[in-house]
């Protein structure tokens, strides 16, 4: 089979579409092995082609991720469902806001493509650009805005703690970092402090709904500090679920499209495991005998809380047991 002329007649390869997109290669994957998002056609040797169908549906479906919608809820809408769901989606989040989201950008390139498209994007305002993180270290007592955007080529560790550094002194209500690559600690680092981490190439427009949303619609936590202190400080509590259901429950999560309580439930099954290895283990002074009963504690909390978790993912999912 010619390949050449398969692209040229029946659609793009993976690579093109990634860059019509906005979707790296690894989601594009991932959202076709899990979820089916799209069917690519197949050469002889096992070369993806996508058709312009599939590449409109992905832009789709790119948008209403970027909105907040989870790939999982969304994967099985056709085509006319998923604009509905954008269409319902979008005046949601400009009523929500009553003035455009003021934004500083960090960057080049980025700040250069959103200048270009400064018109069609009417729910932010760009306050100032600089060229790079030293430029505005530079002139860091003039910034003054809602969102903070930063383009880095690579995220290190420090740059990950002068981000964070940044979103206290200027008081933003967050960050949004675009990278193309980046170290495991940095993205870490940046997720804990509630950052929103995107990898390049990322759209003006994208950029526009991910600042709208986290300004507008800030989530509630779903379990609170007082929550919190009262598993930390409580007696050790009695475990929320027994092995057969952990079993059914790591089941169920093949048939709703969601890993989440397949995952849990083994870790919930390790964790308990733990709880009883560390109560056998034998001590040979008081001293090991008081490490012993705090991993033991220590386990019982954790297994807890994530009992508590997987409560949320049955309620939320409607599960049923």
């Amino acid at each position: 089979m010619n390949t050449k002329n398969k692209e040229k007649s029946e659609g793009y390869r993976i690579g093109a579409v990634s860059r019509l997109t906005g979707v790296s290669t690894d989601n594009l994957r991932v959202w076709e092995r899990r979820y089916q998002t799209v069917v690519p056609a197949r050469t002889d040797s096992g070369d993806r082609y996508y058709s312009s169908e599939d590449v409109a549906r992905l832009k789709l479906i790119k948008k209403l991720v970027d909105s907040g919608d989870s790939i999982s809820s969304i994967a099985a809408l056709d085509e006319d469902e998923l604009k509905k769901r954008l269409s319902q989606n979008q005046p949601e989040l400009i009523a929500a806001t009553g003035q455009p989201c003021s934004v500083v950008v960090v960057g080049e390139s980025l700040a250069t493509a959103m200048l270009a498209e400064r018109e069609s994007l009417d729910q932010i305002t760009l306050t100032q650009t600089f060229r790079n993180m030293a430029s505005l270290e530079a002139q860091s007592e003039t910034i003054e805005a809602d969102v903070l955007v930063i383009e880095q080529p690579t995220l290190h560790a420090d740059h990950a703690i002068q981000i964070n550094d940044w979103i206290t002194r200027f008081g933003v209500h967050t960050a949004i970092v675009v990278y193309r690559f980046a170290a495991r600690d940095a993205l870490n680092r940046l997720s804990a402090a509630k950052c929103i981490v995107l990898r390049a190439p990322v759209r003006p427009s994208t950029i526009q709904s991910q600042c709208v949303r986290r300004t507008a619609t800030q989530p509630a936590p779903l379990a609170d500090t007082e929550e919190l202190a009262d598993i930390m400080t409580s007696a050790i509590p009695e475990r929320q679920f027994d092995d057969e259901t952990l079993a059914r429950l790591a089941d169920t999560s093949t048939t709703i499209k969601c890993e989440c309580p397949l995952h849990l439930s083994e870790l919930i099954s390790s964790l308990s495991a733990f709880e009883i290895y560390s109560s056998e283990c034998e001590s040979r002074n008081s001293r090991d005998a008081a490490l012993h009963n705090y991993l033991n504690e220590t386990a019982s909390r954790a297994r807890f809380m994530l009992e508590m978790a997987l409560k949320k993912v049955i309620a939320v999912d409607n599960i049923q047991l």
